[in-house]
């Protein structure tokens, strides 16, 4: 499809910034980065998305500037022991989803650039840290949290009690606890219903057993060590995340609620991630959780529920859909990836022939752009081009999307 590559190949360009100097509440960044939307809303560097950004940077051969979002964010950790939400100085109570390792070894992967790959290590290494000392529980897993002040969090309940289900009448901890769940970038979600830092989310978890599998990968490639140490304590993670949050009964993995010691039953997207990350045991889970969650055009954030959520029901979302495609070619499911995969291609296609040009997000069930929202879904590059991208020079031409 000649038109929206043309479109694709115009609007990356559009979507890069350099801005060298702090300026009001933007973070200066040492190199030339990408942001989500060629302008109006989300216009700084966001950590999670930029991980499926550069999916389709790498994948487009925009090589130098996926490096360069690897690099800022090397820096900002550097500068603050994490990676903020985005580089605005309102996002410094609290992190997203970690990325940042599997980011590096996608452009080391890319590029063989050895002196790359051992500069960031140690700061990797210093972000996993944070993770460990910051966000660890009880349970021996790890949790979403924000650090915002009691001022902060009291503001952000005032702000979002009316249209986000909060549990707690306390609005210090009722505003904490919607923070968290802004720092999983599932904001918002039934997953939590309210109570995420209450949660060890899956994903978060996964992504985490990852860092270790690749920090055992990095010392050995740096001739660092045998990785031995990192290999134990992935292995510790895995058995954690088994014993914890797989349901036997359902054969799934699921986020697990450390303080009432139990397990969700909201079915989401998120119990795709032991299989993106390769934590599962097996890919047996995967089939019960196309049946409750494929849908025409894709799969859903969520299953539905009583509360509408734009992270939920019936939203697709691009790291959602990618994540379950890279699971099941993880663990077999070949068929099932490749089908995922062309429905969200058909999905992209139809509506930029329809509104000449990329969405935040759509309606997996009807296929359009008429989905549940926090805010008015923005015209976006970033995962939604990223992850077109990738899948389309993976699994080529569409088939039917329905």
């Amino acid at each position: 499809m000649q038109m929206i590559e043309t479109y694709l190949a115009q609007k990356w360009r559009e979507t890069v910034r350099y801005t060298p100097q702090d300026e009001g509440m933007l973070i200066g960044l040492p190199y030339p980065y990408t942001v989500p939307c060629a302008d109006g809303m989300f216009n700084a560097i966001y950590y999670w998305d930029t991980y499926f950004t550069n999916k389709g940077l790498l994948a487009a051969g925009e090589v130098q500037l996926a490096k360069d979002n690897c690099r800022n964010m090397l820096y900002l950790v550097g500068k603050f022991g994490y990676m903020p939400n985005g580089n605005l100085t309102i996002y410094l109570g609290r992190s997203q989803p970690p990325y940042l390792a599997m980011m590096v070894w996608d452009v080391y992967a890319a590029t063989a650039d050895g002196a790359f790959l051992a500069a960031a290590y140690p700061v990797l290494q210093k972000e996993y840290a944070f993770w460990e000392r910051a966000r660890m529980t009880e349970s021996g897993l790890n949790r979403h949290f924000a650090d915002n002040t009691a001022e902060e969090c009291a503001k952000s309940y005032a702000d979002l009690r009316t249209r986000v289900h909060s549990p707690f009448s306390d609005p210090v901890e009722g505003g904490r606890n919607l923070l968290a769940e802004a720092e999983s970038g599932w904001d918002f979600t039934a997953r939590f219903g309210g109570r995420c830092a209450h949660f060890n989310p899956v994903d978060l978890n996964s992504n985490l057993y990852r860092y270790e599998v690749l920090f055992a990968k990095a010392e050995r490639e740096l001739a660092l060590s045998d990785g031995a140490a990192w290999e134990a304590r992935a292995l510790r993670r895995k058995q954690r995340i088994g014993a914890l949050c797989y349901d036997r009964e359902s054969k799934t993995y699921r986020d697990y609620d450390f303080t009432q010691q139990k397990r969700s039953s909201v079915y989401s997207a998120a119990m795709f991630w032991p299989y993106f990350m390769g934590v599962a045991e097996s890919g047996e889970g995967l089939a019960p959780l196309l049946e409750r969650l494929e849908a025409p055009y894709g799969v859903f954030t969520a299953e539905r529920t009583e509360e509408r959520y734009q992270w939920g029901y019936p939203n697709v979302w691009a790291p959602c859909l990618y994540a379950a495609v890279v699971g099941c070619e993880n663990y077999g499911y070949s068929a099932a990836a490749a089908r995922l995969a062309h429905k969200y291609i058909a999905l992209i296609e139809k509506n930029y022939e329809e509104t000449g040009k990329l969405w935040e997000k759509y309606n997996a069930l009807d296929g359009n752009t008429q989905s549940a929202n926090e805010y008015a879904t923005p015209e976006m590059m970033g995962w939604t081009a990223g992850v077109y991208t990738c899948l389309k020079q993976i699994y080529g031409n569409t088939r039917a999307g329905g």
